[in-house]
């Protein structure tokens, strides 16, 4: 543990350490996580299990939130047994740095984006043309022959309520 304001520890549980965590490193975790049980059916992985790979270890150690941390995508409060679903680092930095230009969308930005979203290829396949990475393009101007997208937690489709990904086809408004 490297942060010694941001985490304290409190004694033992049942053979575990007990370490409960300050703001910093409740966020530190937060910052991974991309959805929750209550907005994705995708979220199996304990928040706790989040936190542990944040601070580098959690065998024999249960962890305590001193505050909830919040689900980026539905604003859900998490705790240390929900479960969520986080980025993927080794994925997401796949991309050929040499001849791609890698944008990380925050959440901002992503919210303007999704209201330009009427409807999705899930709801409206006939009409979903465009891709949802010509919207992020438009709003970042970025070029987009060179550049690859990567989102803090999907959008959602207003129509449906479907997950929107960098790819995913939608219909403007």
């Amino acid at each position: 543990m490297s942060e010694p304001e941001a985490v304290m520890k409190h004694g033992t549980l049942r053979g575990l350490e007990l370490v409960a965590l300050g703001q910093a490193s409740i966020l530190k975790a937060q910052n991974r996580v991309t959805a929750c049980a209550a907005c994705s059916n995708s979220a199996s992985q304990p928040f706790e299990d989040v936190i542990g790979e944040v601070l580098g270890s959690s065998d024999g150690i249960a962890f305590m939130l001193t505050a909830p941390a919040e689900c980026p995508r539905c604003n859900s409060p998490l705790f240390e047994a929900t479960s969520v679903s986080t980025m993927d680092l080794n994925k997401t930095l796949q991309v050929s740095i040499e001849e791609t230009d890698v944008v990380f969308v925050n959440r901002e930005t992503l919210a303007e984006a999704e209201d330009f979203i009427a409807a999705c290829e899930h709801c409206q396949p006939a009409r979903a043309e465009i891709g949802f990475e010509q919207v992020l393009d438009s709003l970042t101007g970025c070029d987009p022959t060179v550049t690859e997208y990567v989102i803090c937690h999907a959008a959602q489709c207003p129509n449906c309520r479907h997950e929107v990904m960098e790819k995913t086809l939608i219909v403007p408004r």
